[in-house]
């Protein structure tokens, strides 16, 4: 079986893991490398920094730089433009680099955040420009190939897609390189049994394909089902947040009573976000953004939240007092106003939930490693059905890309699976706050 092959047929092999793995010690160069030619950027220390920004994106630092808030974005001179906001929201400039996304990260670090560095970078808010772009983009063969080089996901495969590869070029080589020499070396060593070509029968892997389709299948549903929830939970908070301001503003003439309303409403969904979020990154500005709404005499109501254990429900009893201590004529008023607090307790519930219980562990667990057995064992199969072909040396490729796809399946799945790193939680709250400005009062209709 061996003797038609052609000896050094396994070459292609070998440079092809070494250019792998040396690429993936030296900071991804070939996907940076790729990305200065398609982009036509300049490559500085294996980066793709480039030497002049563009108008555009000079623009939006110095945006960023004076505010950090989508409020204080829309507030000039202490005015709000809320007509020049609608017409600029989703504009495409310059290059079309969307601000915030993974790309932008790319052009301003010069290298592609991957991993848990990435996931601040998919907190996707679209726009009319966003969609428009995003319809287009789905039919050029050519920008989707190109955006691999900024997807979090397939730097994450990498060591999964490493791992494959070299499990595929340690097939090939022993197959065609070092078992052909020991046989050259000893003959005898054929009546060893256990020192034979590493070769395995694609029969296993054909009946066992359809179960490793469905374990798949079922988590992604399931990890795409929590985010839906999660999406649908933050989506009631907002919308039951503007209610409570729309229904005191409407049912009280105490504009101070109001805003004190709208600022509680803004706090609850505020220590929601810093309950669901990472310590590391939420916790410092939760405090400076809760100092800043709360000045003055109301002071001692936000340091009494943020010093509280739970936040949430401090917050939470905070909006109760708030409610019921607006002067209406009629107190059933108060009491259709209360429900909404009710749902709000209920969607934070629901946050609770998700991120307190994961897809259960030991189903995540088997199909991990069902996974790898059989994508490690896969190049042993595809070695016999390649032989027959004449082209041993596709083994790798076709091995690389079948994992890419198999393990790409399964991360995806994993950054799903908790949501709330990946919601744009800031905007949410940034509408309550908007909201609170617009129907509390704390604005003039002229100013919009």
């Amino acid at each position: 079986m061996l003797i038609h092959t052609r000896p050094l047929s396994f070459l292609p092999a070998v440079v092809s893991i070494v250019l792998l793995l040396a690429s993936h010690n030296l900071h991804f160069l070939y996907p940076v490398c790729a990305f200065s030619s398609l982009s036509h950027h300049t490559l500085v220390g294996f980066s793709t920094r480039p030497q002049t920004c563009t108008a555009s994106r000079i623009k939006s630092n110095e945006i960023n730089i004076e505010s950090n808030t989508t409020t204080e974005r829309n507030k000039k001179n202490g005015k709000r433009k809320g007509s020049q906001r609608r017409v600029s929201d989703g504009s495409k400039e310059g290059k079309g680099v969307r601000e915030g996304s993974l790309m932008a990260a790319t052009i301003e670090t010069g290298k592609v955040p991957y991993g848990e560095k990435s996931r601040r970078f998919r907190r996707t808010v679209f726009q009319h420009g966003d969609w428009v772009e995003h319809r287009s983009s789905n039919s050029r063969i050519m920008k989707n190939l190109q955006s691999m080089l900024f997807s979090g996901v397939v730097r994450q495969l990498r060591s999964q897609v490493g791992t494959v590869a070299a499990v595929a070029a340690f097939v090939l080589t022993w197959n065609l390189g070092i078992f052909p020499s020991l046989l050259n070396l000893w003959p005898g060593l054929q009546s060893f049994p256990f020192i034979t070509p590493i070769i395995l029968p694609s029969i296993p892997f054909t009946l066992s394909s359809p179960a490793l389709g469905l374990l798949l299948v079922f988590r992604t549903n399931a990890s795409y089902a929590r985010w839906m929830e999660a999406r649908n939970a933050m989506a009631k908070i907002v919308a039951q947040g503007r209610n409570i301001i729309r229904m005191g503003s409407t049912f009280s003439d105490d504009k101070e009573a109001v805003q004190s309303l709208g600022r509680a409403t803004w706090l609850y969904c505020r220590s929601v976000m810093n309950q669901l979020s990472s310590p590391y990154e939420d916790e410092e500005l939760y405090l400076q953004e809760v100092e800043k709404v709360y000045q003055g005499n109301d002071s001692s109501i936000g340091q009494r939240i943020v010093n509280s254990p739970e936040r949430t429900l401090a917050a939470w009893k905070q909006l109760s007092v708030e409610l019921h201590s607006l002067p209406v004529p009629d107190t059933k008023a108060l009491i259709e106003t209360d429900k909404s607090i009710i749902i709000l307790g209920d969607c934070a519930a629901i946050c609770e939930k998700i991120y307190s219980s994961p897809v259960p562990l030991v189903y995540t667990r088997h199909t991990a490693r069902f996974l790898s057995l059989w994508a490690l064992l896969l190049p042993a199969a595809l070695y016999s059905a390649f032989l027959d072909l004449g082209t041993v040396w596709a083994v790798l490729p076709a091995s690389s890309v079948l994992a890419f796809f198999l393990f790409g399946v399964d991360e995806l799945a994993m950054q799903l699976e908790e949501p709330f790193s990946i919601l744009p939680m800031q905007s949410f709250c940034d509408q309550i706050l908007v909201a609170s400005e617009i129907l509390a009062g704390n604005t003039n209709e002229d100013e919009l």
